[in-house]
């Protein structure tokens, strides 16, 4: 009890330190966001009468166990995503597992400890996207207190299990194939589900009303079709909603919670071994010549930050992912389809601007992990910095150089993806490639103004920026101000469209305004990376500048 013991006291300690309570209010501030979304989701589902009429006829008239099975569905994907990405490093890099592993304590026990905390954060998760569903269904019905105080039940029935299936087999694969083809592989499923969660939490948030008939239509609520932790789960609450506990599936939740912390124990007694198989497979996926460092302090704080990320498979795996995805949305059309089905516009109009939307989009995704490599990351190394001769705006351009060189990657997905998925031509690829080179610039400029923010990033005693509530506050911030670098871009598409109601627009006119176009986004995201560039530079040297308590 005493490893327990330590991560509650932990936990409740957190609001004693600044930085602890950081961590607990970005915590509590984003579950409950997410949990409010989702409430709204649901208001907006169960009081749907199309929706609930496919629901009625799809399960066969049992549509309160269907809207159960669909508000419960999120615990699966939450145990599937952190048992996959988080817990998978727990299991073998906590900081922690090197004195557990000497301390006087059973070679199972780490084990069991990593599950206790990917149980609790799987928990978290699980009851911001479930809870308010479930809580939206039973309102709804003549459910009672024993509904009610079932709902943990549930929830636990559809975490706990899957999760502990997925962390066993882990530590089975690494005792007994541990090398680089797993650590690969392993990388590769970690992207895969941390992609996969947000895009189905994007889709699932944002999705339009037609999109979310589709998706509940095709998840009907048959007992062949759902998993079998939210069919036991769904069938436990839907009878206790109508009044009568359905012992049989209480028996079958709690017998299966039981059979998985049994198994998982058997599994924790590999962990040891598993751990000493991992740490020898740690050897580098690919080994290249040594070559010079360049003498420049931009360039070699630039030749840094891409070799971080060369030296990480999860990261080149992640930008493998992420090619994957926005493929996906350009194969789907997503907010471009009316776009290039409308025949108003020319070809050579409709795929750049398509394509400059997928790309902003794109950009999106990514934007906050760029900034993190500004300052959020590196708060381990501000000694070096502070340290050092080198100037701070010398050694912020070295870290806008290297993100510079990773958002060319969204640029080129889309622009491949237009010419093989839209047939865009020549003309329009390269149209859209200056105007997405023109917002590049604009994105560098608030990167370098948002990521760079004293009061937001400022690093605490230990030289550490913790995530928490201000780099949650950071991340609304910056896509708000890229957006407001975007709007020029939207006014003139805006006007654009008012102008097609009474002018027809030929390929000629196009192509005669298309480098006038390209020249304007080349401009203006000059000019918002210089005025970018100067705020950050001022706040770089903040935030190395020594701290005077």
């Amino acid at each position: 009890m005493g490893l327990l013991r330590a991560d509650l006291v932990a936990l409740t300690n957190l609001p004693a330190t600044a930085a602890g309570r950081r961590v607990a209010i970005g915590m509590l501030l984003g579950l409950g966001l997410l949990a409010l979304l989702w409430w709204s989701v649901a208001q907006a589902m169960v009081r749907n009468p199309q929706l609930l009429g496919v629901l009625d006829r799809t399960s066969g008239g049992d549509a309160l166990r269907a809207l159960l099975g669909i508000g419960l569905m999120p615990c699966v994907i939450a145990a599937s995503w952190l048992g996959l990405s988080l817990a998978q490093r727990q299991l073998f890099e906590t900081p922690e597992l090197l004195l557990w592993r000497t301390a006087p304590l059973p070679g199972w026990r780490a084990a069991m400890q990593v599950l206790l905390r990917a149980c609790f954060l799987t928990l978290l998760w699980a009851g911001a996207l479930s809870v308010p569903f479930v809580a939206t269904v039973l309102a709804r019905s003549p459910a009672g207190w024993l509904a009610w105080l079932l709902v943990p039940i549930a929830v636990l029935c559809c975490t706990v299990p899957l999760l502990a299936a997925l962390l066993a087999v882990q530590i089975v694969l690494v005792r007994f194939f541990a090398g680089r083809v797993l650590r690969f592989v392993l990388a590769l499923v970690a992207a895969l589900a941390s992609v996969g969660f947000t895009t189905w939490l994007l889709l699932g948030l944002f999705a339009p009303e037609s999109t979310r008939l589709q998706m509940v239509a095709s998840v009907p609520g048959g007992t062949d079709r759902l998993p079998w932790t939210i069919e036991t789960a769904a069938t436990l609450l839907a009878h206790a909603a109508n009044g009568r506990l359905d012992t049989d599936a209480l028996r079958a939740a709690l017998g299966w919670l039981g059979l998985a912390v049994s198994l998982f124990w058997f599994a924790a007694k590999l962990h040891a071994r598993a751990v000493e198989k991992h740490m020898e497979a740690q050897a580098p996926l690919l080994r290249r010549r040594r070559s010079r460092w360049p003498s420049g302090i931009a360039a070699n704080v630039r030749r840094k930050e891409i070799a971080q990320v060369l030296q990480q498979p999860g990261a080149l795996i992640g930008f493998l992912v992420f090619a994957v995805l926005v493929f996906a949305l350009a194969r789907e059309r997503v907010l471009v389809a009316g776009m290039l089905a409308d025949t108003r516009l020319p070809r050579e109009l409709a795929h750049p601007a398509a394509m400059a939307v997928l790309w902003f989009l794109a950009v999106l995704l990514v934007l906050y992990a760029h900034m993190g490599r500004l300052a959020l990351w590196d708060g381990p190394q501000w000694s070096l910095y502070a340290a050092s001769p080198a100037a701070p705006r010398t050694i912020l351009r070295g870290k806008l150089t290297a993100v510079s060189v990773f958002l060319l990657w969204p640029l080129l997905l889309v622009a491949a993806a237009g010419a093989h998925l839209f047939g865009a031509g020549l003309v329009s690829v390269a149209s859209f490639a200056g105007i997405a080179v023109g917002g590049t610039f604009a994105a560098l400029g608030v990167l370098a103004m948002v990521g760079t923010s004293p009061r937001l990033m400022r690093p605490d005693d230990g030289g550490h920026i913790v995530q928490g509530g201000r780099s949650f506050v950071a991340a609304l911030l910056l896509v708000l101000l890229f957006q407001l670098a975007m709007t020029p871009a939207m006014y003139g598409w805006l006007q654009l469209g008012a102008h097609l109601r009474t002018h027809r627009i030929g390929p000629e006119l196009v192509r005669q305004w298309a480098p006038w176009v390209v020249a304007a986004a080349l401009l203006h995201g000059v000019l918002v990376f210089a005025v970018g560039v100067a705020f950050g530079a001022r706040n770089f040297r903040r935030l190395m500048a020594p701290r005077v308590n």
